[in-house]
């Protein structure tokens, strides 16, 4: 593997290790828009928002742990168009 190509895959390992924490922090951020903004317009229980959160950290560990498989296949030199 040439420089540059080691250059370019760990500049690819790093931007997708980066957006981990902007996806934990959007995801419950999300939830927790959607749960009041359902709780407000439906006249919902309080609890829907709690939900909508639970599930938007759900989503987000979900992502994270996604993108970290992806990462080690690309650090293994197994996924080329990744």
């Amino acid at each position: 593997m040439t420089k540059k190509e080691e250059l370019y895959k760990r500049i690819k390992i790093a931007g997708l290790i980066s957006y981990i924490p902007i996806m934990m922090v959007t995801a419950p951020l999300g939830g927790y828009f959607l749960g009041d903004y359902l709780q407000k317009e439906f006249r919902l229980p309080y609890y829907v928002m709690l939900v909508c959160v639970g599930m938007g950290l759900v989503v987000g560990i979900r992502e994270a742990v996604r993108i970290i498989r992806k990462v080690l296949a690309i650090d293994k030199g197994g996924v080329e168009g990744a």
